[in-house]
């Protein structure tokens, strides 16, 4: 890495030269040197990361002349305040700074609004990491001109170092945060099709990844995109923040922008989907993958009156997409197997999702895609219908494309990439379009009547292709899941009994 603009010049190479996995080793070697690891984790410091590149970034872009110039967001002078202090100095500033940007943004001041999300609940380490912190901004922030950073390496640089805190991720069992392989990210928005001309949201958006994943396909085609193309929501504060701060790295969007992520509760938001504060654009495009298990409460009747019934949280993130899309939004939503096979709420869900939904294709995911063990995903693509006169279902044919047999990916020995899914693609969208598709060993049509006819309407279907037994889980996994299931169903029992006069 070289400077020209600190004490390092010429130890480093210049910062339109740096690549994303420099900038990366670079950081988690810090952190593993310079830092108390059992003291601040992982998570903890990428997040530092991003509230020091966001003030860095706001400062060096106040700094331009002429027409490049722009008003910073943080108060005037705050960076170059805060990159002079230490100690007890050092934490009362980052506090009280952290403090008034978290603050909501004014009504006359949207410009406010993208640093309220980040900074919202946002704390500095304890005043003892404060020497640690001060090294940190002093050689790896202060010196170096992150604005000439190549906006694509910056971005995914930021995308990295979230990669590399999947287990701190994972921990967070209460919002059930999980990361998901970005090559099939990016395979889901362009089996959607997203173009430049649409709005693309995420009700459960964690990390930002499937947004930035559609903005990116969309900015491979021609056309303008507006302020509003991309949206998201999640429970988690932290989650906000940081899919905020990967959103700005990535899409190179002006910091003074309408936040395109906000912290909130999508489930309670009935008949709403997600949208930008100041936008009245509905959306046309919807990519979710909500969280699988979590130990917070799911929403009741007296919370969601359009809710078809109720069921566990990727249940009922699938119907509360399907119920508030506009007519003729495309939907691409990653369930675990077991939404396709339960019983009860859930199986009178699915039957509900197929007669009001065009629910066109089910893709079977291979395992080992996400960090947890023993987690079976597949990814159902929809388009939301109008009603029939006649009253028929709005799907007639549910193709199922099987990507899971004969193929095991794990997120780190044999990572999966975008070549991987070239047959789905090609035999998703075909060149003459959904009428065109051609039956397959992995690609299979079932008439959606057959499927109705059933009294569970049971999802769980494959192609031709037998599944492996490697498809099944361990013994010992399957054990662990049934005690966590028992665990969650024990909790909802409580809660129901609580209800209870």
């Amino acid at each position: 890495m070289t400077n020209g603009h600190g004490s390092a010049a010429g130890t480093v190479r210049p910062e339109r030269e740096w690549t994303a996995e420099e900038i990366a080793t670079r950081l988690w070697k810090f952190y593993r040197e310079r830092t108390s690891t059992r003291a601040v984790t992982r998570l903890g410091f990428v997040e530092h990361i991003a509230y020091l590149l966001f003030l860095k970034l706001d400062h060096e872009r106040a700094q331009r002349g002429g027409r490049l110039s722009v008003k910073p967001v943080a108060p005037a002078g705050a960076w170059s305040r805060l990159a002079g202090l230490s100690g007890d100095d050092l934490h009362f500033a980052l506090r009280g700074l952290m403090d008034d940007l978290g603050m909501p943004a004014p009504q006359d001041a949207p410009e406010r609004e993208t640093a309220s999300v980040l900074f919202r609940d946002a704390q500095p380490w304890n005043v003892e990491r404060m020497a640690e912190l001060s090294s940190l901004i002093v050689e790896e922030i202060a010196p170096y001109h992150w604005s000439s950073v190549r906006r694509p390496e910056l971005g995914r640089a930021f995308d990295l170092l979230l990669q590399d805190c999947r287990s701190d991720i994972d921990a967070k069992i209460h919002t059930g945060q999980t990361l998901t392989a970005r090559p099939i990210l990016t395979v889901v928005a362009r089996a959607l099709d997203v173009r430049p001309g649409d709005i693309v949201i995420d009700p459960a958006c964690g990390t930002g990844s499937t947004l930035i994943a559609a903005q990116r396909v969309m900015a491979s085609q021609e056309g303008a995109m507006g302020p509003a193309s991309i949206a998201g929501a999640d429970l988690d504060a932290q989650m906000c923040r940081l899919a905020t701060m990967n959103i700005l790295l990535s899409t190179g969007r002006p910091f003074s922008e309408r936040a395109p992520v906000r912290q909130g509760d999508s489930l309670l938001a009935q008949g709403v989907p997600v949208r930008r504060s100041d936008s009245t654009a509905v959306p046309t495009a919807a990519i979710c993958n909500p969280p699988f298990k979590s130990t917070s409460t799911p929403p009741n009747s007296d919370l969601r009156t359009d809710f078809w019934a109720f069921s566990d949280f990727p249940t009922n993130f699938l119907q509360h997409i399907a119920i508030t899309l506009p007519i003729g939004a495309r939907a691409a939503v990653f369930l675990p197997d077991g939404v396709l096979f339960g019983g009860n709420s859930v199986a009178t869900i699915r039957r509900r999702l197929l007669q009001n939904c065009d629910v066109h294709t089910l893709l079977r995911l291979p395992t080992g895609l996400f960090h947890r063990k023993g987690v079976k995903a597949n990814v159902l693509f929809f388009t939301k219908a109008a009603p029939s006169p006649s009253g028929e279902p709005a799907t007639r044919t549910l193709w199922v494309y099987d990507a899971r047999s004969d193929a095991h990916h794990t997120d780190t020995g044999n990572p999966v990439t975008e070549s991987d899914f070239d047959d789905f693609l090609t035999a998703y969208r075909p060149e003459g379009g959904f009428s065109a598709r051609t039956e397959s060993d992995r690609f299979r049509p079932y008439d959606a009547a057959e499927l109705l006819d059933q009294t569970d309407t049971n999802l769980n279907l494959y192609a031709h292709i037998k599944p492996d037994l490697v498809d099944f889980e361990a013994p010992r996994d399957i054990a662990l899941r049934i005690a966590d299931d028992l665990g969650e169903a024990q909790r909802h029992f409580k809660a129901v009994a609580d209800r209870l006069k």
